[in-house]
């Protein structure tokens, strides 16, 4: 393991390992100069032209219309085009598609841009964070509830099997989560409350307000991420360990308080920006000296190196953009974003840019350099990337997909790895109340079609005409 300072291995290695000769030469292929694409961005999070451009093409090269030198103190990022998600950058189809090309991204503040003024929301930071912790208060909800009465059910076997009951339970865990979610909705106006600010935000705001971001975010519709964490929570012991709901509630609530305080900071952030652009850059005005100042603002809002890891994991944003001082582990984070995009489903390729990151981080030696007061976090944070490793993919088969990203210099489809586990014959629902695991069958784990195992010693077999219900998922209860 390596520790060291912080500037001791450059920013974004990943992104700049594969430049080539050959790479560069593509670039201008038959005399053809890079397009250059200008998003005007007066909320933008960073206070200097960036120009994005694509890890695999190379470096820009200065051109006769000396558009590059006419930015002073512009900053160049390599990336590919699943880090331009994660830096908040939204992109067009034309701008996509010319991305692809070798074209050049440039994002320029409006307020360091001779004060001219151009469209908002083009950095998609604070949005994406909403959505995220809309849909994560969703699915906690869901899930403590579920393993409330699981709990309930354990140390009381003749505990009722009414579902109305589960869906009802409140408890102080609840409590934080809807605390939460009152507090992003009373800054935004949710729908039902927008009108009446007075009234009370409830976890009844949570199943209709939320329920949108929660199928933008997980694909699924509460009613299916109940059905989900059902299943999950069934089979609990065999994924996680021994079942325990103070072990559920400790996993669970602190992403919830992660991306809570990351929304904040970039709240923060948005506002003081857009203040700037409002009053000075519309009046031509250049920054003032105290908006740096102002943009240091927020410590309360401010997050250690795993908290930064889990923004990265849950939010599906790189907290760089955030917290600064951690931009030499820009990689780590693109990693983490990975990861959560990837059980998600949004996405099902890796690039050799997160290969690269992704190998490292399973070596031995990872050397991602850090204070040493960040030691413990990097230390845990390994430990969560050979967990996710292992759980959504198989540390084997991730292992070989990465070197051949690596090996090819080219993206290559990641296939999920499925559970697979049979529900009680006597019921036909995953999330009824009285739904339990068939003892016979143990978990199956494979990337296509179904693999149990079956325990024919201590159990009887299968009797001709017997139905059984099997449930196939991606788990979402990491």
């Amino acid at each position: 393991m390596s520790f060291g300072r912080p500037d001791v291995f450059g920013n974004r290695n990943a992104a700049r390992i594969y430049l080539g000769e050959e790479r560069l030469a593509s670039m201008h292929k038959d005399g053809a100069i890079a397009r250059i694409h200008v998003i005007r961005d007066r909320f933008s999070l960073k206070q200097i032209p960036i120009v994005y451009y694509n890890a695999k093409f190379g470096a820009p090269l200065q051109t006769d219309e000396d558009t590059l030198a006419a930015w002073h103190r512009k900053d160049f990022h390599a990336v590919t085009e699943f880090q331009l998600i994660t830096y908040g950058v939204m992109l067009d189809e034309t701008q996509r598609a010319g991305f692809e090309r070798g074209d050049w991204i440039a994002v320029v503040p409006a307020h360091g841009d001779k004060g001219q003024k151009g469209p908002p929301s083009q950095g998609l930071v604070v949005g994406t964070l909403r959505t995220a912790l809309y849909a994560q208060c969703v699915r906690t909800s869901r899930v403590l509830q579920m393993a409330r009465f699981r709990a309930n059910r354990d140390a009381d076997t003749w505990t009722q099997a009414n579902a109305a009951e589960r869906d009802q339970l409140e408890n102080v865990e609840l409590a934080t989560v809807e605390a939460a979610f009152t507090e992003a909705s009373n800054q935004y106006g949710a729908p039902e409350i927008r009108e009446e600010r007075e009234q009370e935000v409830t976890t009844e705001h949570i199943r209709t307000a939320g329920r949108a971001d929660a199928k933008v975010w997980f694909g699924l519709t509460p009613k299916e991420i109940r059905a989900q964490a059902a299943a999950e929570l069934l089979c609990y012991e065999q994924l996680y360990g021994r079942f325990s709901y103070h072990e559920v509630a400790d996993r669970e609530l602190p992403v919830i308080s992660v991306l809570r305080r990351g929304h904040l900071r970039a709240l923060a952030v948005h506002r003081i920006t857009r203040e700037t652009a409002r009053y000075r850059v519309a009046d031509g005005l250049p920054m003032g000296p105290g908006t740096k100042a102002r943009l240091d603002y927020g410590a309360d809002y401010d997050l250690n190196l795993w908290g930064c890891f889990v923004l990265a994991l849950y939010g599906g944003i790189n907290p760089v953009t955030l917290y600064s001082e951690f931009e030499p582990l820009s990689d780590l984070f693109d990693l983490a974003a990975w990861f959560g995009y990837f059980a998600r489903g949004a996405c099902d390729e890796m690039s050799p840019e997160i290969a690269v990151t992704l190998a490292a981080c399973l070596s031995t030696n990872p050397g991602h350099a850090v204070i040493r007061e960040d030691i413990p976090h990097l230390e845990k944070i390994y430990s969560q990337i050979y967990y996710l490793t292992d759980l959504l993919v198989g540390e084997d088969r991730l292992r070989d997909l990465a070197q051949q990203a690596i090996a090819s210099h080219a993206s290559v489809r990641v296939p999920p790895l499925y559970y697979n586990t049979v529900i009680t014959s006597r019921t036909k629902k995953p999330d009824s109340a009285d739904a339990a695991i068939d003892p016979r069958f143990g978990i199956g784990q494979g990337e296509d079609g179904i693999n149990l195992t079956v325990d024919f010693t201590n159990y009887p077999q299968m009797v001709d005409g017997e139905k059984l219900l099997l449930r196939r998922f991606r788990p979402l209860l990491w």
